[in-house]
């Protein structure tokens, strides 16, 4: 006889099993289902091919910004990207002397993928779900965000995940350290996230970037899939004419030590 946590537990697997196995033969799981995530992003990335694709803003938009933020490349410091899909900001880092870059995705094809573009050793790919990092604490200097705290808040439970994978790039950074956030919400909408938790105490600064244009990363044609809109932009009547950058500043001393 099964106790009531293990059956309800084999009764929850038997359901993801079954609704894995529906969509596995084709088509998309729903758009922020936590229970099919790594099934919808290996589909999504499968049918998006072998080439580079950049979400909202490319390397060419964010240089500038990694160079004033980012500690400088000759010191070596280590840089997390957390949820780089098809991106090619990890290897634009590596290219632009950041040579300690490690990039993790939830998605196991895009992981394959990027290993296979990979030219450097030192440039790590690794399949890793956001909210459960694999990392020893205080490892890095500095972790980069684009779109991938989007996805967090329009899953089934949006502040269990977000403040799951904000205390994880907290303990991971270093003393000092710089979480940088690229999004496509303004402060009334994230701040109350970063600010949630007052045992973090970091120092949260935003800044806008214009889009472009219209066809900016993921405002482009046919690069949206049905039901990807994102949650929080689609309940106003238009959406910003720019993206946002937040800068989390981790304080060099814990307050807890206070």
């Amino acid at each position: 006889m099964l106790s009531v946590g293990e059956s309800v537990e084999r009764g929850l697997s038997t359901t993801v099993a079954e609704r894995s196995e529906k969509f596995s033969k084709g088509g998309l799981p729903p758009y922020g289902d936590e229970d099919l995530s790594v099934l919808y992003w290996d589909a999504r990335h499968a049918r998006s091919g072998a080439a580079f694709f950049d979400w909202y803003l490319d390397y060419s938009r964010l240089r500038s910004v990694f160079h004033q933020e980012f500690p400088a490349a000759e010191t070596q410091p280590e840089i997390l990207d957390v949820g780089f899909g098809t991106s090619e900001i990890p290897m634009r880092l590596f290219s632009d002397g950041w040579e300690f870059v490690t990039a993790v995705d939830l998605s196991a094809g895009s992981v394959r993928l990027a290993q296979q573009r990979r030219e450097q050793k030192s440039l790590q790919f690794l399949q890793m779900d956001a909210c459960k990092l694999n990392f020893p604490d205080h490892c890095f200097h500095a972790v980069f965000d684009k779109a991938t705290f989007d996805t967090l808040v329009c899953s089934s439970r949006p502040n269990v995940s977000a403040q799951a994978y904000l205390s994880e790039v907290f303990r991971v950074l270093m003393p000092g350290g710089v979480f940088l956030m690229v999004t496509h919400s303004g402060p009334a909408e994230r701040m109350p996230y970063l600010l949630q938790d007052p045992s973090r105490g970091w120092k949260v600064q935003a800044a806008r970037i214009p889009k472009q244009s219209s066809l900016d990363g993921a405002e482009a044609e046919g690069e949206t899939e049905e039901g990807e809109e994102l949650q929080e932009a689609a309940a106003t009547k238009s959406r910003a004419p720019c993206y946002w950058l937040f800068l989390c500043t981790k304080p060099t001393e814990s307050l807890e030590s206070h």
